[in-house]
């Protein structure tokens, strides 16, 4: 036989609590019984149907298992990339500290929002690569989001081709057929993408990949932070980054997702999120487990048996 739950403080605590009542009862019975002239044999008697039915309440509480049983658990969800640019333009200042750092941020605070959905990370730059394969653990997708930085690539530039290819060749291979709620969330200031490649919207559209936009960033731009000082451009002056809106937007029309946004003033991170958690599941994970079967029931059946038996057998201590 095995147990569920251990013996805790708990169960101690009220243990020792009914021993304590118990035996100063039992005293003053047979302190009683002695002065009349009479037995306390029956006292004892109750003590012990007592104590068998407090025990067994005990005992159901701690879970006694005995025998195992297969069941089959489907885990419903979707599978959620977000696509995240870590460019340098990321680094701009017009949000506090960073565009980065505060997208960063508002993820990690919200991701509990996809409860059941299994989320991958996709970094771009000038090439793109795998962050972190589909999971569902929170915690680790937590822990690369706050790792993620603009030092990731060595070349400056924004590929958003090489992003979407990516992704593209990931949920290609993913051969379960019931795997079809897919999600893309892209986050970028839209700078410097170029155009994308209408097969891979084709090709995303066609597999049915819903598509949500982020813009970071303001369109009156910031400086890009470098270190101690800004980004400079050839002829020495300090460069601007703004947030390319209309771009995201378009992009958004031509996958028809939607696009929110980010900024000092406009937090859209937890309306995102909500939206992804409001789209269609699907069953995304099938497995077996054997688990032990419960039969606390027994024990509180038989607790309940004694506790009437107590209730109603009358023992007398005096006899007249």
């Amino acid at each position: 036989m095995n147990w569920i739950k251990p013996l805790t403080i708990v169960e101690y605590v009220f243990i020792g609590i009914f021993l304590l009542v118990y035996v100063v009862y039992f005293i003053r019975s047979y302190i009683i019984a002695t002065r009349l002239g009479t037995s306390a044999r029956s006292v004892a008697i109750k003590f012990f149907i007592r104590t068998a039915y407090l025990s067994l309440c005990i005992l159901g509480l701690l879970g006694p298992s005995f025998g195992v049983s297969e069941i089959e658990t489907q885990a419903a969800g979707k599978d959620v990339y977000f696509a995240f640019d870590v460019s340098r333009s990321m680094d701009a200042v017009d949000i506090e500290p960073t565009r980065l750092e505060k997208v960063k941020f508002e993820l990690v605070k919200n991701l509990a929002a996809l409860k059941s959905d299994r989320v991958g990370i996709v970094v771009f730059s000038s090439d793109a690569f795998v962050q972190v394969p589909l999971t569902f653990d929170k915690d680790l997708l937590k822990l690369y989001i706050q790792k993620l930085n603009s030092d990731l690539f060595t070349d400056s530039g924004t590929d958003l081709n090489s992003a979407f290819k990516l992704i593209q060749t990931k949920y290609n291979s993913v051969s379960a057929p019931a795997r079809k709620a897919k999600v893309v969330i892209l986050i970028s200031d839209g700078e410097d993408f170029g155009e994308l490649d209408p097969s891979v919207i084709q090709d995303l559209k066609r597999n049915r990949v819903n598509f949500l936009a982020l813009g970071v960033g303001t369109a009156q731009g910031g400086k890009i932070k470098t270190g101690f000082d800004y980004k400079k451009d050839k002829e020495g002056n300090v460069v601007v980054s703004k947030l390319n809106a209309d771009y995201l937007k378009r992009l958004a029309r031509a996958f028809g997702g939607k696009y929110f946004q980010l900024s000092n003033r406009v937090n859209d991170v937890p309306a995102l999120l909500k939206e992804v958690s409001q789209l269609n599941n699907n069953w995304v994970d099938t497995r077996k487990m054997t688990v032990a079967n419960n039969k606390y029931f027994y024990f509180v059946f038989l607790a309940l048996v004694l506790m009437i038996i107590d209730i109603l057998v009358t023992i007398r201590t005096i006899k007249l």
